[in-house]
């Protein structure tokens, strides 16, 4: 069959209403929803994902799984698939939207044998004027695709010009390898990650560091299922680039534009400024920091660990134990502890407990001071190697006899709390 028979194949059932364009297969009726994707940094919507709203002939809903699985071979699962698209992209076309980008589902199927059915794709966006820019394809990282298929897959929506999705990493079978070989445009983040950052102190840590390493993979994320507020929040503290969920809003028959004055936008941009404010004030009012600087002038003075600085240093709230780093990143002599805290960390974590001419060059902590003489840095909460812990280190440089010293205080995440 020729592309050309195609592409008129399926056009011939689409039918134009005044509420819209619908598409009919066997004995359903197919429609379009639409639900924003916003950006968190422009504080609006930027995209729309085109989601299909099935009804049996007697007005009965049918979901998009109980849909797709009823086709009968894999002819007509490509000829469903791209029904759905062109019932999505005429219906997005009518909105007047020049800007946006469209958000399609590809059956993963189809995304892998489409191609051998036709230019159907590359002629519908001709036929409608839509730019293949303003259109990102959503594969589904199946796993009983290997890495050869869904690389294809991708390269070849790419080719046409479209930006390629990953849709629902973070279940099931995803894994950074297939994101370094196939280099997605987008990764959405499944809604899974925001459940479980919302049960788990240690979820919630590690979301910015899976969107960091997705960052410098090359790939903009989105996270996606976002219901209420709090999760609107973990987006926006994760640091991820788009968010899409009812929180923003509900899926909706015409694109529902939002913008930095939307009621939504204003309460979350509010909530996280209040949020910032509350952390700033918290860390200039930390009685560590100054007793740091304290610490490090007698310090410098006696050219020792063992002075009173220290002392009342480490009989603060939430302090664990002191060290001092040389130029060149050699720690000079052991750690001193608090007071109880020597040899309470988990015990079988006591081979990596004495740390005298460790050399810590690749700690942030040690670069950052040294970086900025005088100003206290502060770590994330990461894995104590001497307690097996998690504990957040606090650094200042000094001078001491004209040579550069760190000081740092390692204070147990679980008591202290900035």
């Amino acid at each position: 069959m020729k592309s050309n028979d195609e592409t008129r194949r399926i056009l011939m059932h689409l039918q134009h209403g005044e509420a819209g364009v619908t598409g009919h297969h066997r004995h359903f009726t197919l429609r379009s929803a639409f639900q924003p994707i916003v950006s968190l940094s422009h504080c609006r919507s930027v995209g729309y994902e085109a989601l299909v709203r099935a009804t049996h002939c007697d007005n009965s809903a049918v979901s998009p799984p109980a849909l797709f699985a009823g086709v009968a071979n894999e002819s007509e699962l490509v000829h469903l698939d791209r029904l759905c698209r062109a019932v999505h992209i005429h219906n997005f076309i009518r909105s007047n939207d020049d800007n946006s980008w469209i958000f399609l589902n590809v059956h993963p199927s189809v995304s892998v044998k489409g191609r051998h059915y036709g230019r159907f794709f590359e002629e519908l966006l001709e036929e409608v004027g839509l730019p293949p820019e303003r259109v990102v394809i959503e594969i589904l990282e199946d796993a009983t695709f290997d890495d050869h298929q869904l690389a294809d897959a991708v390269s070849f929506y790419r080719d046409r010009g479209c930006l390629v999705a990953i849709d629902d990493f973070g279940i099931g079978h995803s894994n950074f390898g297939r994101i370094w070989q196939i280099k997605p445009h987008i990764v959405k983040l499944d809604r899974s990650t925001l459940v479980f950052a919302r049960q788990d102190a240690a979820a919630r840590r590690v979301l910015p560091g899976l969107v960091n390493l997705l960052h410098e993979a090359g790939c903009i994320v989105l996270i996606e299922g976002i219901e209420d507020e709090y999760e609107a929040m973990l987006a926006m503290e994760s640091g991820a680039d788009l968010a899409q969920g009812y929180y923003f809003a509900r899926p909706a028959a015409q694109p529902l534009t939002m913008s930095e004055s939307s009621d939504t936008i204003l309460s979350l941009i509010h909530g996280y400024r209040s949020r910032l404010q509350r952390q700033d004030q918290a860390d200039r009012n930390a009685a560590h920091m100054p007793a740091l600087h304290r610490a490090a002038i007698e310090v410098a003075a006696r050219e020792s660990l063992h002075c009173p600085a220290i002392d009342r240093l480490l009989g603060m709230n939430g302090a664990d134990r002191c060290y001092l780093i040389d130029h060149e990143g050699r720690q000079i002599g052991d750690s001193r502890a608090a007071a109880g805290k020597a040899h309470a960390g988990d015990i079988r974590f006591r081979p990596l407990e004495n740390a005298s001419n460790a050399i810590w060059i690749r700690r942030s902590y040690w670069r950052r001071a040294l970086h900025k003489p005088g100003e206290v840095q502060v770590t994330r909460p990461y894995l104590s190697v001497a307690t097996g812990r998690l504990c957040i280190t606090l650094s200042i440089s000094f001078n001491e006899a004209g040579v550069a010293r760190v000081l740092c205080l390692d204070l147990e995440h679980d008591e202290y709390s900035p």
